[in-house]
């Protein structure tokens, strides 16, 4: 009989703070929590005591542990990392980091055959953070690499989502994120038959990739790891690629 192995995920990259448990295919619970400001740190190893309490599992009988690995909030990250990091080192468990925009973007992987994904998250003023992903052999794939980007609507599409070259109808391609409304509203007169979809990333969406991970041996070093927050916080005058501040204000 081969062992399911049980693996807590815990995803705290944005405002919406959450955890969930595997056992192998099947997702045992989860719950999270979303508010306007940051509860991750009053919240998360409450969610995550219940969760293993409602479900009659000890810490120690994991045998894994996946955590988002970034991009995000500096907040949410340091957090949901530490946290992850704890409770691997306090029982000796594999750790296991995916990126944030793949975990978002397997949120829209049941709702369509997409041909294209394209995942972004808010990253203050008028940048995102975004990746693309296509399918492939069953699993969601890189088609553009993770960055940070300045939504500039002066650019061609393809500049800013290179995976977009082909595409002349957008009706197969999804943008999904917290930062969907804010795609839309700098470049979305370009791209008036593509979907937008505001979501966040949730931890039950670590499912596949934990267990992809997790058969593969595939895990990170707990000594080294860090989250990848890819831009340092900088203070300053905001971008104004609408032009806004040009205008005379009568």
């Amino acid at each position: 009989m081969v062992v399911q192995p049980l693996i807590l995920a815990i995803e705290t990259s944005t405002l919406s703070c959450s955890v969930a448990l595997f056992r192998g295919d099947a997702l045992l619970g989860e719950a999270k929590a979303a508010e306007s400001n940051y509860v991750h740190g009053k919240r998360l190893l409450p969610m995550i005591d219940e969760l293993l309490q409602s479900n009659g599992i000890a810490s120690f009988e994991l045998k894994g542990i996946a955590v988002s690995s970034g991009p995000g909030s500096y907040t949410g990250l340091r957090i949901g990392v530490s946290t992850a990091k704890g409770i691997a080192h306090a029982h000796g468990l594999p750790l296991m980091a995916f990126d944030s925009l793949q975990v978002q973007a397997y949120a829209a992987e049941s709702q369509k055959n997409w041909e294209t994904i394209i995942s972004v998250m808010d990253a203050r003023r008028d940048e995102v953070y975004t990746a693309s992903f296509v399918q492939r052999n069953n699993k969601l794939a890189f088609a553009d690499p993770t960055r940070a980007l300045i939504l500039e609507p002066q650019r061609h599409l393809t500049e800013l989502f290179p995976v977009l070259s082909p595409f002349e109808d957008f009706s197969g391609v999804l943008i999904l994120g917290d930062a969907a409304e804010k795609t839309q509203r700098l470049i979305g007169d370009r791209m008036s038959n593509c979907s937008f979809t505001a979501d966040f990333p949730h931890a039950k969406h670590m499912h596949q990739l934990a267990l992809s991970a997790f058969a593969e041996n595939d895990f990170v070093d707990l000594a080294y790891f860090e989250p990848r927050y890819l831009k340092e916080f900088q203070a300053g005058t905001p971008r104004d690629p609408l032009g806004l501040r040009k205008q005379t204000i009568r």
